[in-house]
């Protein structure tokens, strides 16, 4: 792919720190390079520290990197001042926070009509649109509530509806799911992807989860300010067959996200054998028998074993 036919792509990304009180600088970000195609819905994954937010911002326009460049539609905006910056943004990102970052004190038509208008819409027009979008995301009968009233799936809905009401080219969604339980995550990620598909728009989603990165096209994975993995869709089935571990020099197995997704409900105790005899060994892990580690349904909360393929209390499928 070449950065022409790219919606984003970003260069040599460095995000520096000053340190307080004399203490040394933080690197947070070290030369990060990513380019994300038309219609593609990217998640980047990754603890708390690792640089997910900074890179975020410098990728939305919210921040500035300490060193590198972000082009947006052919547009380098790392060069555009705060006067230039701020309608850009307006006119080709749309974001959604963890906190949903709603004006509490209107509506949440209000806040898509808000939005609209401060992008220089008509008023006739702003409410004609703040309609339409909160319609299509199933809020019609809610979206005269005040937000404090709203559940923390139709908060999220709201914020969803403002970042689509200008048509965006771009979405950057981040920990769009921080705040909700295992239902509701799974109810705004699925939206997301009925949204993607729908209307082509990119998502470039920032997640401390590797559940909610199984929804995206493709998952990056950053530790330390670098991106230390790339992760694309993949058929269930063939985990079964064969997958690709990383042994580190102090014997620690490295495992693609959407595998730790899959191996965390059987829990976390696991019995190893080795075949020798071929010339490439071959290591096969599976879940221990024993029933003394205690996991959670994913779904209800309830104690679960490894050897559980049902939880007993919801029926929830734990094993594939």
């Amino acid at each position: 792919m070449s950065e022409t036919d790219s919606l984003m792509y970003a260069r040599g990304i460095f995000s520096i720190y000053k340190g307080k009180g004399g203490s040394a600088n933080v690197v947070a970000l070290k030369g990060i390079n990513l380019d994300i195609e038309r219609g593609e819905f990217i998640a980047i994954v990754g603890p708390s520290g690792s640089g997910k937010s900074t890179l975020m911002r410098c990728l939305g326009g919210l921040q500035h990197p300490s060193a590198g460049a972000v082009f947006i539609d052919g547009q380098d905006i790392t060069k555009l001042d705060e006067d230039n910056l701020v309608p850009f943004r307006r006119e080709k990102i749309g974001f959604i926070f963890q906190e949903g970052n709603l004006l509490e004190s209107i509506s949440g038509y209000q806040n898509v009509v808000r939005t609209l208008r401060y992008s220089g819409n008509s008023y006739s027009f702003s409410r004609k649109r703040a309609n339409e979008v909160l319609a299509s995301l199933g809020m019609t009968s809610r979206m005269h509530s005040l937000p404090r009233r709203l559940s923390g799936g139709e908060r999220q809905r709201v914020s969803i509806a403002r970042a689509l009401a200008n048509g965006p080219s771009l979405i950057i969604a981040d920990e769009p799911t921080g705040n909700l339980d295992y239902e509701n995550t799974d109810n705004v990620m699925g939206l997301f992807r009925d949204l993607h598909s729908d209307i082509n728009t990119s998502f470039l989603m920032v997640t401390h989860s590797q559940h909610v990165a199984t929804y995206a096209d493709r998952s990056v994975e950053l530790r330390d300010g670098r991106f230390t993995s790339q992760h694309t869709e993949i058929d269930v089935d063939d985990l079964i067959a064969s997958r690709e571990v990383i042994i580190g020099d102090d014997g620690t197995l490295t495992l693609p996200p959407e595998m730790l997704a899959l191996l965390s409900q059987y829990g976390k105790l696991w019995s190893f054998s080795a075949n020798f005899d071929d010339d490439h060994p071959k290591i096969v892990a599976v879940p221990a028998s024993s029933s003394a580690e205690i996991g959670k349904c994913p779904v209800c909360g309830d104690p679960v074993t490894p050897d559980m393929a049902l939880c007993k209390n919801c029926g929830a499928q734990l094993r594939i």
